[in-house]
């Protein structure tokens, strides 16, 4: 979906791509919240996550001449952010080989209190089933429920930043929110459903 801060961004990155550096730290500066936030995903090592961005940004000002034009500068961000947080977390593991496998890579988030809609005593309890369920989840079925409701990407979108084909997008995604229906039950299903509809209206 294009929108104004996605026109924006089309004309930071087309100035940055110039050698504009105003441009550069703008685009620095609207997506670092978002990476950081990202990066606590696959790890609390906030010095491979600091770095990782840090890490990213060099590597665009320095390529910015051979760099093409995705049609969309947050998820062609995010792709490129997880190659380099992978590839930090692979220097620092001595299971390197397994930090790509899709069981095995760390991926979590929470749901936040306010987001549950219960409005009793229950609430904390509520949280705490709906996150015990995403657990179930591989990492991978997490990344792209937390893409697609949380940061609001579509299906395309998913399936370039997690470097799968759409049919197996859609599969994932599908599969995920299944797995969760049967372990949470038609009503915490529904009781999930509505936070993330409160998530989605926050980032609107």
């Amino acid at each position: 979906m294009i929108t104004p801060s996605s026109i924006d961004d089309q004309l930071l990155w087309t100035a940055f791509k110039k050698g504009d550096k105003p441009s550069f730290e703008r685009l620095f500066n609207n997506y670092y919240p978002a990476l950081i936030n990202y990066g606590h995903k696959f790890t609390q090592d906030k010095f491979i996550i600091e770095e990782s961005v840090q890490d990213l940004f060099v590597k665009l000002w320095n390529n910015r001449i051979s760099l093409g034009d995705p049609q969309m500068v947050k998820h062609y961000l995010y792709k490129a952010f997880r190659t380099v947080i992978f590839r930090k977390r692979q220097q620092k593991s001595s299971h390197s080989a397994e930090l790509l496998d899709d069981e095995r890579y760390e991926f979590s988030f929470e749901l936040a209190s306010d987001q549950i809609l219960v409005n009793d005593e229950r609430d904390e309890e509520v949280r705490t089933t709906i996150q015990a369920a995403l657990l179930v989840l591989t990492s991978r079925q997490r990344e792209a429920v937390y893409l697609r409701f949380y940061e609001d990407m579509s299906y395309e979108q998913i399936a370039e930043v997690l470097e799968m084909n759409i049919g197996g997008t859609y599969k994932l995604i599908y599969r995920a929110l299944d797995r969760l229906k049967e372990k949470l039950g038609p009503a915490l299903f529904t009781t999930f459903f509505a936070a993330l509809a409160v998530r989605s209206i926050q980032i609107c």
